[in-house]
């Protein structure tokens, strides 16, 4: 693995776990959407030689999928407790 692809997995990292916690729930959708897509582009075209084992690709598919999906889950509940802290601020600043 060479350093541009460790980049490139760092900058999705990181700006799934930014577009997690925006107000919209859709915005967390756009990393995991772009990774099938680009999946399903290497399943299914003539990519098949990095592709060495069938079991084996679907499972890491699956895998990192799930990764995002968890980020996605911990990102909306970070969002969900920084509205609340917001909203026991404003509470407490009335009263």
């Amino acid at each position: 693995m060479d350093w541009s692809t460790i980049l490139v997995i760092a900058i999705a990292i990181l700006s799934h776990n930014f577009l997690s916690t925006r107000a919209s729930v859709y915005w967390g959708a756009i990393i995991p959407a772009s990774f099938l897509a680009y999946c399903g582009w290497v399943l299914f075209t003539k990519h098949q030689i990095l592709i060495d084992h069938p079991i084996k690709a679907p499972l890491a598919v699956l895998f990192v999928l799930s990764i995002f999906i968890v980020e996605w889950g911990v990102g909306r509940d970070s969002y969900k407790k920084k509205q609340e802290k917001e909203l026991n601020k404003m509470k407490t600043r009335d009263i």
